[in-house]
């Protein structure tokens, strides 16, 4: 259940969030259906019974959800999945790409398919479906709105994160290329750089890493994210609020940008 009082218009709206099947991306879902917007949920084939969970739980509440199941590294079914995407509920205005892969390994046990598991999922996947979705809006003259999920670890360095902080520093560069190209046909592009928030794999490392509260001392903030704090950042990007906004990085992060992690090891998160 989503606690927060901060509200947008969405009504009429249709949403996608692809990594929805669990954690902030079923969050956001259930942000925008909240908000008024119809809800497309995605995840991948190994994670259907999730989504299917998530979308059951969105229409119990009485929202207009669908399940959209799909790999982000299945290019070649992009263009079949975008149109299943674009006709669950006659068009698609909001596209938020949340999902992402993470897996920690020091420079000399990288695998080259280490490496293309994090660029071909959370850079080269993004960026052929938000092109599937954007070329859908384009050809039927609809504004939209794409907001990519980036990560601090894609600004700052952190140990044993190489290959997945590369692909999040793409993403925001890729940020700004898309919007530059697509505001013209009125699609807007910005993303979210996020801090740490209170996820599963999060919660479990506050809970059982010796180094956690040092961790926690080192974010200006003194602690990690809620997921409602999200809510008012994701709503900005997402409605007409933010009419005059593309290419624009926003950082929800408790002030974690200062250079905290130069002196960290610590793993898993």
């Amino acid at each position: 259940m989503i606690n927060s009082t901060i509200r947008a218009d969405l009504k009429g709206k249709v949403a996608l969030v692809t990594g929805a099947s669990q954690g902030l991306g079923a969050f956001y879902a259930e942000l925008f259906a909240q908000n008024g917007a119809k809800v497309i949920v995605q995840g991948r084939p190994k994670s259907a019974e999730q989504v299917h969970q998530v979308v059951a739980k969105l229409q119990q509440k009485g929202y207009q959800a669908k399940a959209l199941i799909f790999d982000m590294t299945a290019f070649d079914e992009f263009d079949a999945k975008a149109t299943e995407a674009w006709g669950a509920f006659g068009h698609v205005d909001i596209l938020v790409n949340n999902a992402a892969v993470s897996i920690d390994k020091d420079i000399f046990s990288i695998l080259p398919k280490d490496w293309d598991l994090h660029m071909d999922t959370n850079l080269k996947g993004l960026f052929f479906w938000s092109q599937a979705i954007a070329s859908r809006m384009k050809a039927h003259s609809r504004a939209g709105s794409i907001v990519n999920i980036a990560a601090l670890n894609g600004e700052k360095v952190r140990k044993n994160c190489i290959s997945f902080g590369v692909s999040k520093a793409g993403v925001v560069h890729l940020t700004k290329s898309m919007a530059y190209e697509l505001l013209p046909y009125h699609i807007r592009v910005n993303a979210l750089s996020l801090g740490l928030f209170k996820s599963d794999v999060v919660e479990k490392f506050l809970k059982n890493d010796p180094g956690a509260q040092d961790y926690l001392e080192r974010i200006p903030a003194k602690r990690p994210g809620e997921f409602e704090e999200l809510a008012g950042p994701m709503l900005l990007l997402v409605s007409d609020a933010s009419a005059y906004m593309s290419g624009s990085v926003i950082r929800v992060d408790g002030g974690f940008a200062s250079d905290i992690f130069m002196s960290l090891d610590i793993k898993n998160v």
